[in-house]
């Protein structure tokens, strides 16, 4: 591979909201590193952002089209396969990207190979504002992992971990991995590419900011619906994945697989619970949840049995709005504890 490494951020598209869009785009053509391409693969919008996107003239960026459209994690797989570069960056149509985010990833990179994937700290933002950071995911020290390491460090992370955007994967590597995005998982497909491409190599993560990701959902205007079903259902697969790997499962062992089964099991539950009191679903549709978590992920405890009580008649209805209010309690608590950089 030769040095510095040409990158290319890859930006799969499909009716956006044009500022988030503008947003994103721009971002990753006011980067501070030089052998770069931008490659934003349009998925046959019907919207207004085409035409905006036809105006811009900027020489590293390349447009592409699927000749029908894809379901999205497909599309996610037919732009990274248009990439040139050594590396892909992979960034939402929505997100933002650090203006020396490339700069700071490809700094990390030692002069051998055995560095497979290179992301930094990512900042979760009010989706309606990128100025308005809510917290920081990772903030942990910067350096080089063995596979055996960083996958131990991520199965153990809580809440979760996040690497896209503002994280990159070598060309050949996403290449091994690309099958994790033929359409089996639908939404944790990120996830599932870090995991797998632990397999190849070693991961190098600083711990300064990169990226910033909205999260905003069905209720907010974003495209695809209620997701909560789908999400659980992913993330018994990214187990599987790792469970199914003699590598991977090496790695970790029994005993860390277990916990983290049961961690995801718990996390998710409440997910459902998260979602009924926050007007995302109905509690017959979080009930139904809690069934595929037993079924995907792992088994019914204590806590699965105290959910369930909260979704039943009548407390349901007496404990949204507590639960509703505790809820923006500690999403304020979050913003103190792990908002400062």
């Amino acid at each position: 591979m030769i040095y510095p490494p040409l990158v290319s951020i890859v930006i799969p598209l499909y009716n956006q909201q044009l500022v988030y869009f503008q947003e994103a785009l721009l971002s990753a053509l006011a980067q501070t590193y030089a052998p770069l391409e931008v490659i934003v693969s349009d998925n046959h919008s019907t919207n207004e952002v085409p035409a905006w996107l036809a105006t811009q003239t900027d020489p590293r960026l390349r447009v592409v089209k699927p000749e029908r459209f894809l379901p999205m994690v497909e599309h996610f797989q037919f732009a990274a396969d248009q990439a040139q570069g050594d590396w892909i960056l992979y960034l939402c149509s929505d997100d933002y990207l650090y203006p020396d985010c490339v700069e700071t990833l490809v700094a990390q990179l030692p002069a051998n190979d055995r560095v497979v994937v290179a992301y930094g700290e990512l900042a979760s933002v009010d989706f309606r504002d990128l100025d308005q950071i809510k917290f920081f995911y990772n903030r942990k020290p910067t350096g080089i992992r063995t596979a055996a390491e960083s996958l131990n460090e991520l199965i153990r992370q809580r809440p979760f971990f996040a690497w896209i955007p503002g994280g990159m994967i070598r060309r050949d590597a996403y290449r091994y991995c690309r099958d994790v995005l033929d359409g089996h998982i639908t939404y944790g497909f990120d996830v599932a590419l870090l995991l797998k491409a632990h397999e190849l190599g070693q991961i190098a993560y600083v711990n300064k900011p990169t990226g910033k990701f909205r999260i905003w959902t069905a209720k907010e205007g974003k495209l695809g619906g209620n997701r909560l079903i789908k999400n659980i259902i992913d993330a018994g697969q990214c187990i599987q994945l790792v469970t199914e790997s003699t590598l991977l499962a090496g790695y970790v062992g029994d005993d860390a697989i277990a916990e983290w089964r049961q961690y995801q099991a718990r996390r998710w539950e409440l997910a459902a619970l998260i979602d009924y009191f926050t007007g995302g679903c109905t509690a017959s549709e979080a009930k139904d949840a809690l069934a595929i978590v037993t079924k995907q992920i792992g088994a019914p405890s204590a806590f699965t049995r105290f959910v369930t009580f909260l979704l039943s008649k009548p407390q349901a209805a007496l404990t949204r709005p507590l639960l509703n209010s505790m809820y923006g309690v500690y999403l304020r608590l979050q913003k103190v504890v792990k908002r400062p950089f």
